[in-house]
């Protein structure tokens, strides 16, 4: 949420043209907001799938929510006459461009990097793929499923925990690459000032994804993957009261200290205290003791106090929602609220003097509708006036969608 500063927003006055879809571009685009910049989702006729996918909260799928908070609409049917040279406008007008189109779709409408970027140096021009603009994969669809599975996360998981992986979650290469793309962008519009050029950022989601697997290293030396610290095998027991807690360490290997902290049964002299390898070889029938045991623990804060003397770390299984209404998160101000029934994720990071988060005009505005601001940004970024802007109307160029009922 916006913080009280004295410095203001960092990319304040920074215009930001959004021509992405769905997740990895949209999740860069709203960092950008976060830190003050004008940025402007360019959303076409056939909305982003995201917008209708439910849930539906106060009229607007969730996730579009969460990545879109903060940006202006407009909305424009490339196809028709005269859309594509209108972009190439709101272009030469921004600082950053993000898009996540496959290489080769925007040279069509000549708005490709090659032809924006000599047109305006100064353009930090960023490209989002599956696998890059170029090589022998550059021309392939890619969702974070298929970069999941093509690019190890999926067969690590499988091997690891030694069982059939059916896929992730969480979209993790799509989030990866809309991080990277906004560190990049960053790092492209500091290098503009001091040698006033920017530049096109080519972000692929799997080597995004082959960056951040640990794994990585030890796996490329013909390792089989585990690095000494298997976090992938911590259990979770539950308690007399039925939370749910999730251990980090070894139940087996720790079974003569849990026993002892626990109550578990176990003699001075009974050799499970002194052979590793005989608690390895009943590691089900140890492992049902300490789930018994934990059955017994009436709630998470009597499990600490049992365990407060070993070396382990016990963590109280929380849903998002639980999270959201701890004293942590109050305090963190971790949500923005949009409307009643519409909450999404704060900045997750705070300033000791820049104003970050979505600022009070955000909150207060809610989710845009596709093309609410279509007059709004083109009078502010291209100073038209309004009968060209009926002309693009009715030559259909540009269109707009009420809001949805419930979204402010």
């Amino acid at each position: 949420m916006s913080q009280t500063a004295s410095l203001g927003r960092p990319l304040a006055g920074i215009r930001v043209l959004d021509l992405s879809r769905v997740l990895s571009g949209p999740i860069c685009g709203r960092l950008l907001v976060d830190l003050g910049a004008d940025v402007v989702k360019v959303e076409e006729p056939v909305e982003d799938i995201l917008r209708a996918q439910p849930p539906i909260l106060a009229g607007v799928g969730s996730l579009f929510a969460q990545v879109n908070a903060g940006k202006r609409n407009v909305s424009i049917d490339l196809k028709a006459d005269g859309a594509a040279a209108l972009v190439g406008r709101l272009a030469a007008q921004s600082d950053v461009l993000i898009e996540n189109f496959r290489p080769g779709v925007l040279a069509r409408f000549g708005l490709d990097a090659a032809t924006l970027c000599a047109l305006h140096p100064r353009l930090v021009y960023c490209s989002i793929t599956g696998w890059g603009q170029s090589g022998p994969w550059s021309d392939r669809a890619a969702y974070a499923p298929v970069i999941h599975a093509e690019a190890g996360l999926l067969a690590l998981s499988q091997r690891l925990r030694d069982r059939p992986h059916h896929g992730e979650i969480q979209q993790h290469a799509d989030v990866y690459a809309g991080l990277f793309a906004s560190n990049a962008i960053l790092a492209a519009l500091f290098q503009r000032e001091r040698v006033g050029l920017g530049q096109h950022l080519d972000i692929a989601m799997g080597q995004a994804l082959l960056y951040l697997n640990e794994h990585a290293t030890a796996e490329l030396a013909g390792h089989p993957g585990s690095f000494g610290f298997p976090t992938w095998g911590f259990e979770t027991f539950a308690l007399a009261n039925g939370r749910l807690v999730h251990l980090l360490g070894d139940p087996v290997r720790q079974f003569p200290e849990l026993a002892d902290a626990l109550g578990i049964a176990l003699g001075a002299e009974d050799p499970l205290r002194v052979d590793p390898a005989l608690r390895s070889a009943q590691g089900e029938q140890l492992l049902a003791r300490v789930r018994e045991a934990f059955g017994q623990v009436a709630d998470f804060d009597a499990l600490k106090a049992r365990l407060a003397a070993l070396p382990t770390l016990e963590a109280e299984v929380r849903s998002t929602r639980e999270l959201a209404e701890s004293a942590w998160a109050a305090e963190r101000g971790v949500l923005a609220e949009l409307a009643p029934a519409l909450r999404v994720p704060a900045a997750p990071w705070r300033g000791s003097g820049a104003e970050i988060g979505l600022s009070k005009d955000a909150l207060a505005a809610g989710i845009a509708g596709r093309g609410e601001h279509n007059r709004a940004v083109l009078e502010d970024w291209l100073a038209l006036p309004d009968d060209e802007l009926n002309a693009l109307e009715a030559r259909g160029v540009l269109s707009e969608a009420p809001r949805a009922k419930g979204n402010r």
